[in-house]
């Protein structure tokens, strides 16, 4: 029984080596020795057959219903459904990591630091501006978490920004722990 259970182990770094002498060996000219440190990095493995977990979404909320094919009910963390307009505007393909920042005044809860890529930068401006003053909507894994207010970006070369807590240390620590494995499977 101990036998199966380490040729069960070693068989996706058996799939993997392979992988990477047939792309090498084959001459294709993507093959580059950071693809192959990539291939055998943990953080970058593809683990198909585990569930996504931790993906993050932002929607703006409708308060007033027109009842058009644009809009969706989502439940929420309290059983109730919340009306969100159906476009997103950020999710976990424009996030590269989250950082779950403590507040001082709330300890036991946190902010939230996210490291956006180039496009994720461009769609923050995009909420952030025509919602400066109006609440969108946080949801983790298809259920609203939360809503807030998003900060503005001030300038052309900050790639982070927070999003205003307070996130529960449970769902701080899971969107930390699952946020660079999302953007890596999901962009």
């Amino acid at each position: 029984m101990g036998l199966m259970k380490h040729i069960k182990r070693a068989i996706p770094v058996v799939m993997l080596a392979f992988t990477a002498v047939f792309c090498c060996g084959a001459g294709a000219q993507s093959c580059s020795a950071e693809d192959i440190d990539n291939m055998f990095d943990p953080e970058h493995l593809d683990m198909s057959d585990r569930p996504l977990e931790g993906i993050i979404e932002i929607q703006e909320i409708i308060t007033l219903r027109r009842g058009t094919d644009k809009e969706i009910m989502a439940p929420t963390m309290f059983g109730d459904d919340i009306c969100l307009n159906k476009a997103i505007l950020l999710d976990s393909a424009d996030v590269k990591a989250i950082k779950a920042i403590p507040i001082e005044k709330q300890p036991p809860y946190y902010s939230l630091e996210l490291k956006l890529t180039d496009r994720g930068r461009r769609h923050w401006i995009g909420l952030s501006l025509p919602n400066k003053s109006s609440h969108v909507a946080f949801i983790v894994d298809g259920i609203v978490y939360r809503t807030f207010v998003p900060r503005l970006l001030y300038d052309d070369v900050t790639d982070s920004i927070i999003v205003d807590g307070p996130f529960d240390p449970a769902t701080a620590k899971k969107l930390e722990a699952n946020a660079a494995r999302n953007y890596f499977r999901l962009k």
